[in-house]
């Protein structure tokens, strides 16, 4: 027969490798105590008594200092104790030693006597028998109140939200540029800004342009910081095309909703009703969808309570905050979000992402269009 290789050879380490491991972890310490009495002897023989009992060995003998009388849970504890040996019993099992230490721990707290030993290739925590009821009492109490609270199913992620929060950027930036160069010779400013009077002779293209227009360079950054971070939030629950589509419409009805409660003489430019509209359907689409209700139902509607303190400490001040915008975004938003929630487009596919994404860049688009006619 030829000699394996020396490759044949390695190959074979490396497959009993795992096997290697498992004897390793099976096979307890030899812990060796000053009486020189190893864990293995301390758990004892274990043959079997004629009742199925296990003995530890004698503290008499002084072969183990803690030798005492081992009884396997539930055979009826009619086992033949000699005379002068305390009888203990097993309560819990487990593969590791570290599997028990916690429940060691709260039996060393309680005061309870106990031992972790090594019997039929596992571990067990054993309590004296006279014990045995208040031990089981206080692991049961400590098992009831350390139930692991259930995990948070966070909702799905449809897409990372980057590619509509760029075109969101790169929107604003444009109409930005543009307007502060002159581009085409046109003012864009008076163009395509928020008056409430020129809105009610019909001009209602200027809901939607009004969001790409920004005073100066600090009222577009802020908004873009905002608008972006809440973007993604909504572009990895909608995905990037639909959240965009819910964020331009909700915020053009935020728009609508503020020119018919202002004055005629009322302006306003900016995309902080859309951002705020963003906040309202991530907020208003997690509520319904349930994702935190198996928590009760004040976690349940943590994400509305995170929309209004949102809105309570970054959309009222400053002087020339338009509160009620941004008021009308939030409430616009919540509502679409509501209904989304309700609709499940967001499971659409792709296709139907970019159909709404570029619906929601032409309703942009086209209302420029008609606002330089």
């Amino acid at each position: 027969m030829p000699k394996p290789t020396r490759s044949w050879r390695r190959k074979r380490t490396l497959l009993l490798r795992p096997l290697y491991r498992f004897l390793a972890r099976a096979t307890p310490p030899r812990r060796r105590y000053r009486n020189g009495c190893s864990l293995r002897q301390q758990a004892g023989a274990h043959a079997p008594n004629r009742s199925g009992a296990f003995a530890v060995a004698s503290v008499a003998t002084g072969l183990c200092d803690h030798a005492c009388m081992v009884d396997e849970v539930g055979n009826g504890g009619q086992s033949d104790t000699p005379p002068g040996m305390e009888r203990w019993v097993l309560l819990r099992s487990g593969f590791a030693r570290a599997q028990l230490r916690d429940q060691a721990l709260v039996l060393s707290a309680r005061g309870i006597r106990h031992q972790l030993l090594w019997r039929e290739a596992r571990w067990w925590l054993a309590v004296p028998e006279a014990q045995r009821e208040l031990a089981s009492a206080e692991l049961g109490q400590y098992a009831r109140e350390n139930v692991p609270a259930p995990k948070v199913a966070p909702p799905p992620k449809i897409d990372s939200g980057v590619v509509g929060v760029a075109a969101y950027l790169v929107a604003i930036w444009a109409v930005w540029l543009l307007d502060v160069n002159g581009a085409f010779g046109w003012d864009w400013r008076s163009a395509g800004r928020l008056h409430v009077a020129s809105v009610a002779d019909g001009e209602l293209w200027r809901v939607l342009t009004a969001l790409t227009l920004h005073a100066d360079i600090g009222h577009i950054a802020a908004n873009s910081l905002f608008g972006a971070v809440f973007g993604i939030f909504a572009g990895r629950c909608l995905g990037s095309g639909l959240a965009w589509a819910a964020i331009v419409l909700a915020a053009a009805v935020g728009n609508a909703l503020n020119a018919s409660v202002q004055p005629e003489s009322f302006q306003s430019i900016g995309a902080s009703t859309a951002t705020f509209a963003a906040v309202g359907v991530v907020a208003a689409f997690v509520w319904r969808t349930g994702y935190y209700r198996q928590f009760g139902w004040r976690k349940g509607l943590a994400p509305v309570f995170a929309a209004v303190a949102l809105f309570a400490f970054t959309g009222v001040g400053g002087e020339r905050t338009d509160i009620v915008g941004h008021l009308m975004g939030l409430v616009s938003g919540f509502v679409v979000g509501l209904a989304l929630a309700r609709l499940g487009l967001e499971r659409a596919g792709r296709d139907a992402q970019r159909f709404f994404g570029l619906a929601a860049l032409a309703s942009i688009v086209t209302a420029w269009i008609v606002a330089s006619a």
